[in-house]
């Protein structure tokens, strides 16, 4: 089956940009050159507009956006001002695919149905995408989380669905993509698409601008002006002009001109044209809805259309867009915007304050954990701010040396990790500690780094990580007793430049380490193979007011159940949902965790048998989907955290 038209070959740069974007797209997200998993919205212009929206409202990036994004976002914005839609038209594989499914219905010879410009449909159609536009930015800019990606069909599929997606949104928005557009042309394009909705507003340049600077104006008169009504009015002022006026009178500066006496009025521009503008009809094609995709160019026998009357122009917008392109990606590369951008505290700026640069925090990855870093710093005396930088991992803190130093910062914003290696063995009733000290490892995640390093080159001799706050940082060791004290050794392992590891679908994860082995100290210690296990066992303990206060009083019984997986991180780490699902079920009193005579971790539920029986709380516990509440008090609904149904 022939999907492409015969012209095909007339408007080649475009075609290449398009499928070349597709196949690139493709081949980053399988890992064909890369071991390193890809990120699906690494270069996602219409993130980068959101995250850059959230930082002028709030100063905090959307999730883990990053300058790159925003610039690819930003050179979307100029490209449209200053040339027309030109990543609509030449880089967007979700508009590539709604052009697509269209032709296919077209050869395959299924009837559809047009919905011709300006009809009542058509304008009531087009409000979807302003709606959606709204509803978009409201939500990103408020919560400072990327909402798009809830429906988005391009990061659904990317994802493999295992994204920040909502299914049903995800799966609806597939649907709209696929069967919309195979009936209608550019459905999806037209009517449902917000960074189309984007895209034309920055087309009424002039508008747009005013409303942009008159808002600016108000903010600096004082008179603060919530930023929702600006994206209220825009959003309207956008889909007003877009069914009124239609045109844009200045902008953008490249339009495609027709000759009306070359021009043979066979009207197969019109034909062509993916969104059945009425090229035949005018004599430069000022719509709002043309991405300067030349397809109509390509349609003419005659000559007759170019683009700003040049011939030579005619590979200009290809041209334009991979230069956009690049500058984005080189400037991006090179300069990074905080995730998050903050300063408390009252007169500092009649302080002399400092700046700490904080590198190596992995931990600090989005704009979450970067919050996250912030509270803590709140309540270190003698810092008054911090801007995070989650591409590189680092973050500035302001701090007045009057009040704290570097290395109070530090100890302040420490937390102690302790990582087991492997388990050791039951002839091994014996345990060698031994101390080192290291630098650059004052993140949380590092001392998991470093225990993987052991884990994979240790020969199963090294058994556990415990670090303790100091300069340099005081890490203890855990080994076979019999096992040499290898300084070599250790200092290889320590330094040791890449972390490779395996992800759960089997690919490989690189994370590049810059730790640095200082020495090691000179008193050796033995402890227990019990007494080990007991050091790095997180026990868990919550009781449940609430039902302590209406049941109390009454007999109660406890479940114990054996879960050596809550050994385990990925695990143990969803102990927190199974105490929230229990501490909203009727008759149960607390949940706790402890190691049984093997040295195996165990749950203990406590309950009320008169108000629950066991067969209802074993019920409960192997349910595929858990009613738990959230930090806000919300009641939510979510897939079961742990799986109890072989635990019985």
């Amino acid at each position: 089956m022939k999907l492409f038209s015969k012209h095909f070959k007339k408007n080649w740069f475009r075609h290449l940009l398009q499928w070349g974007v597709l196949i690139a797209i493709i081949i980053a997200l399988v890992n064909i050159f890369s071991k390193t998993p890809s990120d699906p919205e690494a270069y996602c212009p219409f993130g980068g507009l959101q995250a850059f929206g959230s930082y002028l409202t709030s100063e905090t990036l959307a999730c883990s956006m990053t300058t790159v994004q925003i610039l690819m976002g930003l050179a979307l914005g100029v490209g449209v001002i200053l040339f027309g839609k030109l990543f609509c038209g030449y880089l967007c594989p979700v508009g590539l695919v709604s052009e697509y499914m269209f032709k296919l219905r077209k050869r395959i010879k299924v009837k559809g149905r047009e919905i011709t410009n300006g009809t009542v449909v058509d304008k009531v159609l087009r409000s979807i995408k302003y709606i959606l536009l709204f509803i978009v930015f409201y939500m990103t800019l408020s919560t400072s989380e990327l909402f798009c990606k809830n429906f988005d069909p391009y990061y659904a599929v990317a994802s493999g669905f295992q994204g920040e997606i909502t299914l049903w949104m995800s799966v609806a928005a597939l649907v709209i993509l696929f069967l919309g557009s195979f009936f209608f042309k550019l459905f999806w394009c037209k009517y449902i698409c917000p960074l189309g909705a984007l895209s034309n507003l920055f087309k009424f340049t002039i508008a747009f601008s005013s409303l942009a600077i008159l808002y600016v104006i108000f903010i600096q008169l004082g008179l603060n002006i919530p930023w929702v009504y600006l994206l209220i009015t825009a959003c309207l002022m956008g889909y007003i002009l877009e069914i009124i006026m239609v045109k844009p009178k200045v902008f953008p500066l490249i339009k495609v001109n027709r000759d009306e006496e070359k021009c043979t009025d066979c009207g197969l521009c019109t034909k062509k044209c993916p969104y059945s503008l009425p090229v035949d009809k005018n004599k430069v094609v000022k719509e709002v809805d043309c991405t300067l995709c030349g397809e109509c160019i390509s349609a003419c026998s005659t000559n007759a259309l170019t683009f700003n009357k040049k011939k030579s122009n005619r590979w200009l917008p290809a041209i334009l867009t991979i230069v956009l392109f690049m500058i984005a990606l080189i400037l991006g590369a090179r300069w990074e915007m905080p995730t998050i951008n903050e300063t408390w505290g009252d007169g500092i700026e009649d302080v002399d304050l400092k700046t700490f640069k904080m590198e190596g925090l992995s931990s600090v990855h989005c704009y979450g954990s970067s919050k996250a870093f912030s509270a803590k710093l709140h309540h270190v005396p003698g810092v008054y701010g911090v801007a995070t930088f989650v591409k590189t991992h680092t973050a500035n803190i302001l701090y007045d040396p009057t009040q704290t130093s570097e290395e109070k910062i530090l100890e302040a914003t420490y937390t102690p990790v302790k990582f087991k290696i492997v388990n050791p063995a039951e002839s091994d009733s014996l345990i060698k500690m031994i101390t080192i000290y290291t630098e650059k490892m004052y993140d949380k995640l590092d001392p998991n780094h470093l225990g993987m390093q052991f884990r994979q080159y240790g020969n199963g001799k090294y058994f556990g990580i415990e670090t303790k706050f100091s300069c340099p940082l005081t890490v203890h060791l855990y080994m076979d007793i019999e096992e040499p004290v290898d300084k070599e050794f250790l200092k290889n392992i320590v330094e040791k430049r890449q972390l490779i590891t395996l992800t759960a679908d089997g690919q490989e994860n690189i994370r590049n380490l810059d730790f640095e082995f200082v020495k090691i100290g000179a008193e050796t210690d033995t402890i227990t193979r019990k007494e080990f296990f007991e050091r790095h066992f997180n026990s868990y303990n919550s009781r449940y007011k609430e039902n302590i206060k209406k049941f109390g009083r009454l007999d109660s019984v406890s479940l114990v159940i054996s879960f050596p997986e809550l050994d385990k991180p990925i695990y143990s780490r969803n102990l927190p949902y199974l105490s929230s699902y229990l501490s909203i079920t009727e008759g149960v009193l607390s949940l706790s965790t402890f190691l049984d005579e093997d040295n195996l971790p165990s749950l203990k539920i406590t309950y009320v048998p008169s108000v629950i029986s066991d067969e209802k709380l074993w019920e409960n516990l192997c349910a595929d989907r858990w009613r738990v509440k959230m930090t806000n008090g919300e009641i939510k609904e979510v897939d079961a955290k742990l799986n109890f149904k072989n635990k019985r």
